[in-house]
């Protein structure tokens, strides 16, 4: 089962950022997003794997 798809205040709630960082670098930083609408929406896997991708202190 696929899970919902995050809103931009799920995703900074999950990053533990403002919503308005999330506004201000989803392009920036290549966060995959979705534009439904006028609304951005975000699947919590390739968020997972974003981070993985890019995480500055791993390995």
């Amino acid at each position: 089962m696929r899970e919902p798809l995050w809103d931009v205040e799920g995703l900074s709630e999950f990053l533990g950022k403002p919503p308005s960082w999330v506004y201000d670098n989803h392009i920036r930083e290549n966060i995959p997003s979705y534009r439904i609408g006028q609304q951005l929406r975000f699947s919590p896997a390739e968020i997972r794997e974003w981070m993985e991708r890019n995480c500055r202190l791993c390995a």
